[in-house]
């Protein structure tokens, strides 16, 4: 535990002032504060207002004010709907003026209220209609002060199971975000990542673990789109410090502040005041008693709430269930699968998932249930497995039960990531690549201008490369919003899908291998550990050569080997690691091979290849190893590889780029990777000669895990070795603890 401060979600440690700060000329006499309270139910408008003599006089002023239809002007396309662009309608109501005498120095809170009278139209996510009111402090000789507030009429409130907006059920859908980068203070990107939610069928957002720039609010005010406001209190980052005392009141005064900015925007629906904060506990392993100080200081938090906000009863702790019962709605994150089972046994409150899926965590074999290989073949099969994840837990557990439901982060991992002011493949991105703003900084000019934003950094491109669309939608998104819809999709059905067992094995013929090589070195040291046991017979059916090491004597030795190989009918497998086949083999083979430099950590089975049919694509999976080292360092390449038959090739996706990475990075990292161009990476082929088979491998026989000895076990096996049991090692693995930032959410009740 380390900080005594509400320390917010990701922003690649950004540091200093890094968002707009004013400084503001204010009159003596003025309002400092404004709460608008639209109590639709009983048809009343309520202000309570904060006003300040800091005069040297006595005050007796006037507090009155209007209500005029704010108009949206923002253009359709692009480049004109995030432009902030507005005009002040015809007067809605008219707030008559109380007269308050203030001392010098003197604070007072006011209360006005009028009746409404379908003088104002309600807001909602279909029409979200807004006034701004101006609150005007005055005396007979001069106005002292004119505030200016934008609002809402509409109306939140909980009934029972059900959320209600304006006396009316209804349900929220929307999505989170990790932030990272200082494009997030763009309001072009914020308008893109609301609009890809209202396209989506989605109505609602939750900024995810830190208060966000103001535009994010504005927008979702202006675009209809409802906000599940929340604190920095970022539990599962494990570095909040619950033991400090001055921490908790920080936290209050931090939650006080978050809601005193927000607390007028009508887009806001209700308060998380923390992200998943009992991974404090979880991870850090106080005693029950501490565990249970800790989560009554969250509910003192929370309950702290309606003194700020009574008109919001939607209070939760994200992801922290409702803790025993004390929050009036209950909240949990889920990772894949459907979680019916989770949800608890009495439903007498809101409830709401608030993050869903596998998405930022999940590896192939914990997707293959839901799409079969396909998770572990490209970054387009695995968002189809989250499709079909999120189809069904819309349908099955959304729609019928929660108040709130949200993937995790459609914006991250339901839309592609995109190649910005970048399309040379042959080449990694450069300091060159990019979109470049073209204009000089503007010293004091307010809000966010950018000198260059890079390729595959973000999801959106809100007018920025006008090559690319505003974003290109992957399976999860599609599936999400068929499923809101009703509709049928592709991947609208789940029938779990179980890693088939490989083929059985062929009974062995060959009790021992003819080695060409140096038998003090690695590779057969390597054989050795397999199980393989070396015969001093050159006519041995199955001769396996050193093809990096070879020297004069077993030169020969490989040459009587091939001169005889047509008639012979053996199985000659020539294996490389890391440095490329020996010039002086080349020559003997029936065809030019050449080693290319490509590295993978997973292979396909070839199609035509009966070695690469015994093994699974699950089983040709490396990318999660316990190693250093790749499983491959250099392809194959040639005639040898073009007249052969391919037994292994490199997988076209590196999921080692994705795992335990962070959002920014995993996706970019595995989308630039599937598009670069690559030199060849067969990684094993086969070659008929005569009646004998020539195979040469590129598989980095130096890594050794458990589950490269097992793949090697397998192969040696097919090739019909009998492998000598006892000898037999299994490789090296570590255990390593789970992390729930990399590794999903903790599911147990």
């Amino acid at each position: 535990m380390k900080t005594t401060y509400a320390l917010g979600s990701n922003t690649d440690k950004i540091v200093g002032i890094w968002q707009d700060v004013f400084l503001w000329a204010v009159p003596e006499v003025r309002v400092t504060e404004a709460f608008i309270k639209p109590w639709v139910d009983r048809d009343e408008l309520e202000i309570d207002v904060n006003i300040i003599n800091q005069s040297r006089q006595l005050k007796t002023i006037l507090l009155g004010g209007d209500a005029r239809e704010w108009i949206n002007n923002a253009g359709k396309t692009i480049l004109d709907a995030p432009e902030i662009k507005w005009t002040l309608g015809h007067t809605a109501l008219t707030i008559d003026p109380v007269s308050v005498t203030l001392k010098p120095g003197e604070t007072q809170k006011v209360t006005l209220q009028t009746k409404v009278g379908n003088r104002l139209k309600l807001w909602s996510p279909e029409t979200p209609n807004l006034y701004m009111l101006s609150l005007k402090i005055s005396d007979k000789k001069q106005t002292y002060d004119i505030k200016d507030i934008r609002f809402g009429w509409r109306q939140f409130k909980l009934s029972g199971t059900d959320f209600l907006l304006n006396g009316k059920k209804i349900q929220c859908v929307g999505d989170i975000q990790h932030p990272f980068g200082p494009y997030i203070c763009s309001r072009r990107f914020a308008w893109a990542w609301l609009q890809m939610i209202k396209d989506f069928g989605g109505n609602s957002v939750r900024p995810h673990a830190q208060p966000w720039p103001r535009v994010y609010y504005d927008l979702a005010d202006e675009m209809g789109i409802m906000v599940l406001d929340e604190t920095g209190l970022f539990g599962s980052s494990i570095n909040l410090n619950f033991e400090a005392p001055e921490a908790w009141e920080h936290y209050a005064e931090h939650l006080e502040r978050l809601i005193l900015r927000d607390r007028n925007h009508p887009s806001v629906i209700g308060w998380s005041v923390g992200n998943e904060l009992f991974a404090i506990a979880l991870l850090n392993k106080p005693s029950k008693e501490v565990a249970k100080k800790w989560d009554d200081k969250i509910v003192e938090l929370a309950d702290r709430v309606p003194a700020w906000d009574p008109t919001r009863g939607f209070i939760t702790c994200d992801g922290d269930r409702d803790l025993d019962g004390r929050l009036p709605v209950w909240s949990k994150h889920f990772g894949h699968g459907l979680k019916l089972d989770l949800l608890p046994e009495k439903k007498d409150k809101p409830m709401i998932v608030g993050e869903s899926g596998a998405t930022y965590y999940g590896k192939p074999d914990q997707l293959y249930q839901f799409a079969g290989d396909k998770p572990y073949i490209s970054y387009y099969g695995r968002n189809e497995a989250l499709a079909v994840d999120v189809y069904q837990n819309v349908q099955k557990m959304a729609k019928p039960f929660l108040a709130y439901y949200s993937p995790s982060e459609v914006c991250w991992f339901g839309l592609e990531h995109l190649n910005l002011g970048y399309g040379d493949y042959s080449r990694l991105p450069d300091g060159q690549d990019g979109v470049f703003a073209g204009k000089v900084y503007e010293e004091g000019k307010p809000g966010y201008q950018f000198e260059r934003i890079p390729p595959y950094v973000t999801t959106f491109n809100p007018g920025i490369d006008p090559s690319l669309p505003l974003y290109k939608p992957l399976p999860m998104f599609h599936a999400l919003k068929a499923a809101l819809a009703d509709k049928p999709c592709e991947w609208d059905h789940y029938t779990e899908l179980k890693i088939p067992k490989p083929a059985a094995l062929p009974q062995p013929v060959h009790s021992e291998v003819f080695f060409i090589g140096d038998k003090t070195g690695a590779l057969a040291g390597h054989l050795r550990k397999t199980g393989i046991t070396f015969s001093k017979n050159k006519k041995s059916s199955v001769v396996i050569v050193d093809g990096e090491n070879i020297g004069d004597d077993q030169l020969k030795q490989f040459a009587a080997v091939m001169k005889s190989a047509k008639k012979s009918g053996r199985t000659i497998l020539i294996m490389t690691a890391t440095k490329g086949i020996d010039s002086k083999i080349l020559p003997l083979l029936p065809a030019n091979i050449e080693t290319t430099n490509r590295t993978a950590t997973a292979f396909n089975p070839g199609e035509r290849s009966e070695w690469g049919g015994y093994f699974t694509v699950p089983a040709l999976y490396f990318s999660e190893i316990d190693s250093k080292e790749p499983i491959l360092k250099q392809g194959l390449s040639g005639a040898f590889v073009d007249e052969g038959t391919i037994v292994f090739d490199a997988s076209g996706v590196d999921w080692s780029l994705f795992n335990r990475a962070p959002e920014n990075r995993k996706c970019a990292q595995v989308v630039l990777y599937e598009k670069l161009q690559k030199p060849s990476g067969v990684a094993m082929v086969t070659y008929p000669l005569g009646k004998s088979v020539i195979a040469v491998s590129s598989i980095n026989y130096l890594v050794d895990t458990k589950e490269t000895a097992a793949f090697w076990e397998r192969l040696f096996s097919v090739m019909k070795i009998d492998l000598n049991k006892d000898n037999v090692q299994s490789g090296k693995s570590k255990k390593v603890q789970h992390d729930l930032l990399l590794d999903g959410p903790v599911d147990s009740k």
